[in-house]
């Protein structure tokens, strides 16, 4: 699983900034603080790892679904011609870490640096080679396994990610066999867990039509959701097959399965208050599309509302539930802004479930939040977790701490609720006026300096 991203002179972002990720990572702070510049990184990082090319970045940043806001130039911290971008993971310890750094050259983006390895040690790859002028051809040195000598090079284009590029055994030399194996694996996990974050923004008047049953992966703005929900709710297959597999050898483990995913959904809707939610149903369209039902009890009667009529809340709500029970196990899922349509009364329990599944399927779950109520529904163990976005006070940079990495954390969480002490602006000022421990030590010496001076100067 992933689990940390990091960023320099990326838009806001100047230092070196790292965005831990667990089980449930809440992302604050106030608006214009960097929040969306840092999940901009990691979509930027993302659609590099799904293959695509530098030279098709101003498309991307100019279509409709963007990648990044606004011109190439924008995307660069002021004044700044480069910017860097990595990520950690834990399931490669001689892998674990990933990290690239891209330039602004003639007004086009080269990779000038990509690494992948550990803390210490020799790397997988490491470009060191870098193109110049117009060129887009750079040299990468591989980690051939012997002992001393210079590292064997290939040559690869700076206009696509390194790891996108050396996925196959081909591309190491025969004689490197363990190379052939460790590299391409390494780069297919970073692969898999970059380009399969999903970035969900629900976008409702899309989710109150038919889907197509072809559509087997949630997409980003919900459009699908009828065909994920309808997929989960029947294991996977279509209802025909579904109500005839009592005749097959794995019955009971099917069905078991199936009806767990079900409660989970169920669980899920019950985030929604005033409504007593028994089921799923699916209209079926004559082109293999769907549309989702829920069946309510209301009064000792049941109803069925398709979604064409559902609130948008609800469909905000259902979109969730079918992201964190359809992503791949391991992968990372992003809501932003995941307040929007969720009644204050029931946050606790929409979060609660988020973590619970996330915790069961081994999900990454990173959510954006200014809401209060939010906020002081997190669950306990999430708190440490949370993240706060905030523009240094001097630099006017954008900078991210995790909470649970400030000793005197506690003590002010102590005194109000998260969400109080953010609408009241005492979290912030912690948070920019707290010294850490490197800070305190050294006034305590300078301290001690100036309390031995003036000892000495008595004597």
């Amino acid at each position: 699983m992933l689990t940390s991203f990091r960023l320099k002179n990326f838009k806001s972002f100047k230092d070196d900034a790292v965005l831990p990720l667990a089980s449930l990572t809440v992302l604050i702070g106030a608006n214009a603080a960097g929040k969306s510049n840092s999940l901009e990184g990691l979509r930027f990082l993302s659609w590099l790892a799904q293959g695509n090319k530098l030279s098709n970045i101003q498309h991307a940043v100019n279509q409709a679904d963007k990648v990044v806001r606004g011109r190439v130039p924008d995307i660069f911290q002021k004044g700044e011609t480069k910017f860097a971008l990595g990520c950690t993971m834990d399931s490669i310890p001689e892998a674990n870490e990933l990290s690239m750094e891209l330039e602004l050259r003639s007004d086009d983006l080269h990779i000038v640096s990509e690494r992948m390895g550990s803390g210490s040690g020799v790397p997988l790859y490491d470009m060191d080679q870098p193109s110049k002028g117009h060129s887009t051809e750079a040299g990468v040195a591989y980690n051939n396994f012997s002992k001393g000598g210079n590292k064997p090079h290939i040559p690869v284009s700076d206009q696509m990610a390194v790891f996108a590029q050396l996925d196959t055994p081909a591309s190491f030399h025969a004689a490197h066999k363990k190379a052939q194996q460790a590299i391409p694996s390494a780069c297919k996990r970073y692969q898999d867990l970059l380009s399969n974050v999903l970035f969900l923004d629900p976008v409702p008047a899309k989710m109150r039509d038919f889907s197509f049953l072809a559509d087997k992966r949630l997409g980003g703005d919900g459009a699908n959701l009828s065909t994920v929900l309808y997929r989960l709710w029947y294991g996977g297959m279509d209802r025909s097959a579904y109500e005839s597999f009592v005749f097959l050898p794995d019955y009971e483990g099917r069905e078991k399965h199936a009806d767990f995913e079900r409660q989970e959904i169920l669980s899920f809707i019950q985030s929604l208050p005033e409504q007593d939610i028994q089921g799923l149903s699916f209209l079926e369209g004559p082109r293999s599309d769907v549309m989702v039902q829920l069946v309510e009890s209301f009064g000792g009667r049941q109803r069925e509302y398709e979604a064409a009529l559902l609130s948008d809340g609800t469909l905000r709500v259902l979109a969730i539930a079918a992201a964190m029970l359809s992503a791949p196990e391991g992968s990372l899922v992003v809501i932003e802004e995941i307040d929007n349509g969720v009644h204050p009364s029931r946050a606790r329990h929409l979060l609660e479930r988020i973590q619970t599944v996330a915790e069961r399927r081994k999900l990454r779950v990173l959510l954006s939040t200014h809401n209060p109520a939010m906020l002081d529904a997190l669950p306990d163990k999430a708190v440490p977790d949370v993240v706060f976005c905030y523009r240094d006070p001097v630099q006017g940079d954008s900078r991210l701490v995790r909470l649970g990495s400030l000793p005197d954390a506690p003590e002010l969480l102590l005194q109000d609720t998260l969400g109080h002490l953010m609408t009241t602006g005492a979290l912030e000022r912690f948070v920019k006026t707290h010294q850490g421990p490197e800070a305190r030590k050294a006034k305590a010496q300078a301290w001690l300096a100036t309390l031995q001076s003036t000892e000495g100067t008595g004597s």
